[in-house]
């Protein structure tokens, strides 16, 4: 990598947060310093911070931004470079860091710079959500889920996700699963409706810490691999779950569907993730956006 300037967007509440934050951001700079690269660092204050900031980097002609902080702040950065040239690396220290997973960063700041510095770089394609009634969309790089999986991420509290991490997410889904009552809605694929009252739109293997919900879908696959669940007992949920720690849920049953797509519209009144944000509710369409964005990462 030739000499220049970078960008670091870092939630400062990241990780441990703190006084240990800052050392580690520090340690992170003289790495890349020492190898001549100069890094900007800009910190986000709340939400929708990432989406500005990294705007900001690309209009004021920055080449490549790093974010630092979980799949949520990386998502709101994504709102903010896609249609740009500008190149996104990740620094993980978030509660689940699917992506950094997924492109294979180490989670330490002397290993993140390495794949900063020596990582390969491919274009990659991203989901888009679009709601129906506003126009409004949402991008996305691991997946959306539309009914159960959207409940428990609005029912995350934030001070118990900065304690616990991905453990707040066990917490508040299995809490929230003892009094679900599904909210059932039809998913449009291809001409052919199906009825669900859970639905996964992955874009990627992983979907949240290790579960495999949709196993088969890759980051470098313009298409999502969708898993559709069409059952209103909390046991089945709990069957498919325990499946999904294990290696990934199969479709062995009727209520279980897999169907591959790059494009596919879910109406009903469900709420709806994506990349573990809560973006709102149905109606809303998903598609493939190909090679919308180019990504570093340490998988050759």
């Amino acid at each position: 990598m030739s000499k220049s300037t970078i960008r670091l967007i870092s939630n400062p509440n990241a990780g441990h947060g703190g006084a240990h934050r800052a050392r580690e951001v520090a340690r992170f700079c003289e790495r890349l310093k020492a190898h001549g690269i100069a890094v900007e660092v800009e910190h986000t204050m709340g939400p929708h911070d990432a989406t500005r900031l990294a705007r900001r980097a690309a209009e004021e002609g920055v080449r490549e931004v790093i974010v630092s902080g979980g799949d949520g702040t990386i998502n709101e950065a994504l709102q903010g470079l896609i249609g740009t040239d500008v190149r996104l690396a990740v620094w993980p220290t978030g509660t689940a860091n699917v992506l950094a997973r997924e492109l294979g960063v180490p989670f330490d700041a002397v290993g993140a710079a390495e794949v900063v510095l020596h990582g390969a770089a491919e274009r990659i394609s991203v989901g888009c959500a679009i709601e129906e009634q506003s126009g409004a969309r949402r991008y996305f790089l691991l997946m959306a889920g539309i009914g159960l999986d959207a409940s428990v991420v609005g029912r995350v509290l934030p001070g118990l996700k900065r304690r616990v991490g991905e453990a707040a997410f066990w917490y508040a889904g299995l809490e929230h699963l003892a009094r679900w009552q599904p909210e059932p809605f039809t998913v449009e694929i291809e001409g052919q409706s199906f009825p669900a009252t859970f639905a996964a739109v992955g874009k990627a293997a992983h979907y949240g810490g290790n579960l495999a919900i949709t196993p088969r879908a890759r980051l470098d696959r313009a298409e999502f691999e969708v898993c559709l669940v069409d059952s209103h007992s909390r046991l089945r949920y709990l069957y498919l779950l325990s499946h999904a720690m294990r290696g990934g849920v199969t479709d062995n049953s009727t209520s279980v569907r897999f169907v591959c797509t790059t494009h596919l519209r879910a109406h009903g009144h469900a709420p709806v993730q994506a990349d573990g944000e809560l973006i709102g509710h149905l109606p809303m369409t998903f598609e493939i956006i190909p090679d919308a964005i180019e990504i570093v990462t340490n998988k050759g």
